[in-house]
């Protein structure tokens, strides 16, 4: 397959990607380079993350979040990583939760 080939993605469509945890997970770049927010949701039993190009509220308590990308990855008790696991979802959406917006950090998923 050419090189131009393994760039086009449809951004329409969900999709996963997995790697041992000391291999290299391996995302197209057009995934990555687009996003602009980390979202941290609050809760009180566990803080959790994920990174998207743009939200909207729909009003009533509902958020949507375009072009969501989420580190699933599995972790042992320790927190150590024993299975890389990053999902891509074309929209997601939240709805009476408490999250932060930031600024998406211009280091890769993972750094």
């Amino acid at each position: 397959m050419m090189a131009d080939e393994e760039e086009v993605v449809d951004f329409r469509q969900q999709n996963q990607w997995e790697a041992g945890p000391d291999e290299e997970i391996k995302i197209p770049e057009a995934y990555i380079t687009r996003l602009q927010y980390e979202i941290v949701i609050l809760s009180e039993k566990k803080t959790f993350t994920f990174r998207c190009v743009s939200y909207e509220t729909k009003g009533d308590g509902e958020w949507l979040f375009g072009n969501v990308i989420i580190d699933s990855s599995k972790r042992d008790a320790k927190g150590k990583v024993d299975l890389q696991r990053i999902s891509y979802h074309p929209e997601l959406s939240l709805v009476n939760v408490s999250f932060m917006v930031l600024p998406a950090p211009e280091e890769g998923l993972g750094d």
